[in-house]
């Protein structure tokens, strides 16, 4: 979540979108929601309502080339990151 929020990382994270997401991962998130107070499934509506204002932001068949852009952009903070700790090492010596 470094370059973008949580729907947008959802919208990435699955090669359909969101909706792809939530058919792919709703019974993993219930499962963990049932050990809370008020479980409740990702579906219907919330479901509709998400993927309606991802895809007002980004069409469908931008998912991959946005996809491509964060995982680029992942990969140079990492490098950056690496860079940065092979660095305080050598200071510290």
């Amino acid at each position: 979540m470094s370059f973008m929020g949580p729907f947008e990382t959802i919208d990435l994270n699955a090669p359909g979108g969101v909706r792809d997401y939530v058919e792919r991962y709703s019974a993993n998130h219930l499962s963990l929601a049932k050990q809370q107070a008020d479980p409740r499934k990702w579906e219907g509506k919330v479901v509709d309502d998400v993927e309606k204002s991802r895809r007002e932001h980004l069409s469908a068949d931008k998912l991959g080339e946005r996809a491509s852009w964060r995982n680029d952009r992942l990969m140079a903070l990492m490098a950056h990151k690496t860079a940065m700790d092979r660095n305080d090492n050598e200071q510290k010596k």
